[in-house]
């Protein structure tokens, strides 16, 4: 410990000596952007700055608590570093995926001057981006020529798959946001990020102690190791373990140490007008289902129980499985009803869902958003059943949403109050996203480690927050639940002591020994004798407090406040410890007595079970013994005759069997009056089949053109199919085998045009004839002088199983389909079209359903298009009459007959757009048609002359996102051109024609960039591109 004194006894201590509105101007003057950081920002950016310029090569811990803004200390200080002080060398940033998107907002809005490359995506996105940087490096010296970027920012996961990518580099700086994940000195990220070549270290991270001192030593000890070697770790969490109140020498001694690496504030030290944070706990009872499923899990595994055999992995194991029952016994397999059908049994088999429901209701009333945390997300499975049920709003994020997907959905929760819940997993919503449109917070269950719950919480309780925040937690009564929550309360002790109020804790890491024996035990006698309708009988407004216009009541009136505890108050009164000891920790002897009674009924109950499989009942003896019948020795003639004739006899009765089966099927189908519509495929040896249409003439569909046989991608109604040399046009749509028709999206849409696509299905369910792979061609529409007939292809390829649960799409049977349907088109002239298919079903794979529709359809010479339906915003477009849609098929065809790339990516954009308001998307809510910002409300462009398509690509998704529209071809809804030309630049004359003759504006890529950039439509006059002198 010496050597550490001495090394940090010469380290220039900090002193603010400089003017914060000096800094704030030469921040200005290196280019910060439309910010002003308030003035404990603009310390802790000195503070960073003095650091750097200490060491070099050392680093330091920000550790000011969430939602106070490090992100923009941390981008403020690079770029003062970059412009500054001449810093030619990259920076790194690492931090979780669901913050990605919010650095690359905070560089485009406070230092638009630096090149940032963010480096997430794919296999093949980041090997394309990888080589892209390595061709800049003309003589492969990556150390010392200058990058073509200041900033790479990346998350954890692509750090590890892509470390030999960074090791190349000499990094001017580290910054790792959520730096926590760095408190095990042993983890793959903490050893892969020591092989880098990198100078200055910034850790930034909320919770700098989540359970001891040794996290903290680890955090100290990968931005110093010359000082904090990881070898002296014990040493340090021994020394300090010894803290007392008399000792104050030691406790100056840790603070004096931790001084020159770690500055910390807190809400209540700088941020004087964000409004209050209140929390309150409501303990809810337990179902007689969840008794019955507690009990059952404490007496699986009693030998987990005896402390001589007794095993500490089982018997968390058995904590894990209480914590499931105490949220929902739905969460065990096999415990729910089957058939599985939404209803209020959903909510009366839980007591913590009796509770959430009536709280719910309470707060969508009182104009409140809720965010919704739970540690497992097969909880909140079952709370997004019961949110479809009660028809409530809600976005979703968890471990399994992709990056794209969970900017989108934070998007749309903030954008607009019609989303009324936010559903998130503890660990994955709970870093890094800002969701101040929210005022109330609400754990489903509690974890281990507080400071977890702490960064989920400070989701909604940060700078820029208006209202008061109500957190409140959800805590089943006499069972497991609330050990944990005192477990946690005992933990966030720890850190208020070290970097906060000075006090310390006199425990060593490994902290009290908890005794699981004990823990399991809690509560048992008072959990069986209680009544779970009276537990859940509460006044809401009494316990939660008052709510008015849409904000909490920050008066403390009534009797729920003595339920409510302040977060900024002292440590409040126990109500488990009376005359020193404490009762919350240990179960009472009651407790145990009713386990061992638990235990003694199983006990008594085997040793029954054991004692009849012993002693089975004596059967009854002949009196004497019968004669035993000579059998026949059987030549083996014989043997081969007796053979054939049970075959004989077996295929006889296989044959009337299915007789049998073919006479009722036929009864059945002629008392329903069905007739099938299932189509068959053809003999080899015949090619006939049946029409379509009569007034076909041409039944080859083949081309030797190439580009016919691509799949067209069109923006449009699948409902109104294009006219394709008037031939007929069939519309595929998947369905199940449970001949159950859907609600929303495409489903509805079909059945208010006609009823009879929903009639035919129902009915071949019922006679049975609906099974995977097959095709039922239905007429739609019939056909008119200028229209050809309409078809609906309904193709089997989900089932569903016991518990009614959807499968993904069976790519074995949808081949089978698409093969029959190849037959029908190839003879009938017809043209195919298909929506999005699968979209919203499990394990969605859109790529490999269009390969597959590609190689058996669009190759083969029939006509495929795929419909992606306009967004909102583009509904008060004037409908096409007959006359004005040929008009625009005809502007289409025309336009199509020049190649453009933008045709092999507009199939990727709707991968980027939130959900679908189409009657063709898949869940048709008028709740969740939630609008992003609408930058480009009422715009579609059409990109010309992009060679490169990764920029295509991007652009693109730009628009999609902020609620425009692409064509891959000029229409009449086309208000854009999107070129990637310059003035002067050559153009193709039939283009430049083209151009001419729409009036519309051609405008530089660069328009596009600026429009996202400053948040809103900029004037295009800027961007134009004079053609002028541009004819080839």
């Amino acid at each position: 410990m010496d050597a550490i004194k001495n090394a940090i006894n010469k380290i220039q201590t900090f002193t603010n000596k400089q003017n914060d509105n000096l800094l704030f101007h030469k921040l200005k003057a290196d280019g910060l952007g439309n910010v002003t950081p308030r003035d404990y920002q603009l310390y802790g950016i000195e503070w960073l700055t003095h650091s750097w310029l200490q060491r070099q090569d050392g680093g330091v811990i920000l550790g000011d608590e969430m939602g106070l803004g490090k992100t923009l200390q941390s981008v403020a200080f690079s770029l003062h570093l970059v412009e500054t002080h001449q810093v030619e060398q990259p920076i790194l940033i690492l931090a979780p995926l669901s913050v990605i998107d919010g650095w690359k907002q905070e560089f485009a809005r406070s230092a638009p001057s630096l090149k940032v490359i963010i480096h997430i995506g794919d296999k093949d996105s980041r090997e394309e981006r990888r080589q892209s940087i390595s061709d800049h490096f003309k003589f492969n010296n990556w150390t010392s020529e200058k990058p073509p970027f200041n900033v790479l920012v990346t998350s954890y996961e692509i750090c590890l798959k892509d470390h030999t990518f960074l090791e190349k580099f000499k990094w001017s700086m580290l910054i790792v946001d959520e730096a926590h994940r760095l408190k095990n000195a042993e983890s793959l990220l903490y050893q892969t990020l020591k092989t880098l070549d990198m100078g200055f270290k910034v850790l930034l991270t909320g919770t700098p102690v989540q359970n001891n001192l040794k996290e903290l030593y680890s955090l100290l000890s990968f931005t110093s190791p010359d000082i904090f070697s990881i070898e002296n770790s014990e040493d340090f969490v021994e020394y300090f373990s010894t803290i007392s109140e008399e000792n104050s020498k030691l406790k100056k001694d840790l603070h004096k140490m931790l001084k020159p690496f770690l500055l910390r504030r807190t809400k209540n030290e700088v941020v004087l007008d964000l409004p209050g944070k209140s929390e309150v706990v409501l303990y809810t009872g337990m179902t007689k289902e969840q008794k019955k499923l507690y009990k059952t899990i404490l007496t699986k595994d009693i030998g987990a129980f005896n402390q001589e055999t007794g095993q500490k992995t089982r018997l968390l194991n058995v904590l894990m499985q209480l914590r499931k029952c105490c949220n929902h016994p739905y969460i065990f397999p096999g415990v729910e009803p089957e058939p599985f059908e939404l209803g209020e049994h959903l909510i009366e088999t839980s007591g913590k869902l009796v509770i959430l429901d009536k709280l719910l209701k309470f707060l969508k009333k009182g104009g409140h958003k809720v965010l919704i945390f739970s540690q497992m997300t097969t909880m909140l499975d079952i709370v997004q059943d019961y949110l479809g049920y009660r028809e409530y709003t809600y976005e979703r994020l968890d471990g399994s949403v992709r990056g794209e997907e969970r900017f989108l959905a934070v998007n749309n929760f903030n954008a607009t109050s019609d989303t009324f819940i936010f559903l998130l997993s503890t660990r994955a919503g709970g870093q890094g996203l800002n969701l101040m449109t929210a005022d109330t917070v609400i754990f489903l269950d509690n974890d281990f480690n507080p400071q977890n719950d702490l960064q989920a919480a400070a989701r909604a309780h940060r700078i820029g927050q208006t209202r008061p925040v109500k957190i409140i937690r959800l805590v089943s009564k006499n069972t497991v639940e609330e050990i944990i929550l005192k477990r946690a309360e005992q933990k966030l002790k720890l850190t208020n002591s070290v970097v906060e109020g000075g006090q310390f804790s006199s425990v060593k890491a490994d902290e009290v020994p908890i005794e699981l024996n004990n823990i399991l035990k809690f509560g048992l006698d008072d959990l069986f004798n209680q009544d779970c309708d009276e537990e859940n009988k509460v006044d809401l407004e009494k316990l939660v407090g008052k709510t008015s216009k849409g904000c909490w009541s920050t008066t403390k009136e009534g009797d729920g406040v003595a339920k409510q505890t302040n977060v900024q108050e002292n440590e409040q009164e126990n109500m488990y410890v009376y005359e020193g000891q404490d009762y919350s920790n240990i179960a009472s002897e009651q407790d145990k007595n009713t386990f061992e009674n638990f235990v003694k009924n199983v006990t008594d109950a085997i040793d029954t079970e054991r004692s009849l499989r012993k002693n089975p009942k004596p059967t009854v003896q002949p009196l004497f013994d019968l004669p035993a019948r000579k059998r026949k020795t059987l030549t083996e003639d014989e043997k081969r005759e007796l053979k054939a004739k049970r075959e004989e006899n077996k295929a006889k009765r296989i044959k009337l069997m299915e007789e049998k089966r073919a006479d009722k099927l036929k009864k059945l189908r002629e008392s329903h009056n069905y007739e099938s519509c299932k189509i068959e495929l053809p003999d080899n040896d015949s090619d006939d089949s049946e029409s379509l249409s009569s007034e076909t003439e041409d039944s080859s569909v083949a081309t030797e053109n190439e580009e016919d046989r691509q799949i067209s991608y069109v923006v449009g109604d699948l409902m109104e199919p294009k006219n394709l040399k008037n031939r007929d046009r069939i519309i595929c749509h998947c369905v199940d085998n449970s001949g159950v028709w859907g609600r929303g999206g495409l489903f509805t849409a079909m059945e208010k045009i006609s009823s009879v696509p929903r009639t035919q299905y129902e009915i071949a369910s019922k006679v049975k004839d609906l099974e995977t792979g097959d095709v039922h061609l239905i007429k739609f529409k019939e056909a008119t002088k200028t229209d050809p007939s309409i078809y609906v292809a309904l193709i089997v390829a989900h089932t569903r199983d016991k518990n009614n649960r959807l499968s993904p799409i069976l790519m074995s049977s949808l081949s089978e389909a698409l093969e029959k349907l190849y037959h029908v088109a190839k003879t009938t002239g017809a043209s195919i079209h298909f929506p999005r298919i699968g979209y919203n079903t499990p394990k969605f794979n859109w790529y490999g359903t269009e390969k597959l529709i590609k190689k058996m359809l669009a190759q083969r010479g029939i006509k495929t298009l795929v419909y992606y339906y306009r967004r909102r915003g583009h509904n008060n477009k004037p409908s096409t009459s007959a006359s004005s849609q040929q008009q625009a098929t005809t502007t289409s065809t025309i336009a199509s007959e020049r190649t453009d790339p933008s045709e092999q990516y507009i199939s990727t954009l709707s991968d980027t757009s939130s959900k679908e308001t189409s009657p063709t998307a898949e869940n048709n809510s008028p709740e969740s048609n939630v609008d992003l910002a609408e930058i480009f409300q009422n715009c579609t462009m059409y990109f010309h002359d992009f060679k490169d398509s990764a920029e295509l690509k991007k652009l693109s998704r730009y628009v999609i996102a902020y609620d425009g529209d692409v064509d891959k071809t000029m229409t009449s809804y086309t208000t854009h051109i999107i070129t990637s030309i310059t003035s002067g630049d050559v153009i193709d004359s039939n283009d430049l024609k083209n151009f001419k003759e729409t009036g519309l504006p051609v405008v530089s890529k660069d328009w596009i960039s600026e429009c996202v950039r400053k948040g809103n439509l900029v004037d295009v006059k800027d961007f134009v591109v004079d053609l002028s002198s541009s004819e080839s």
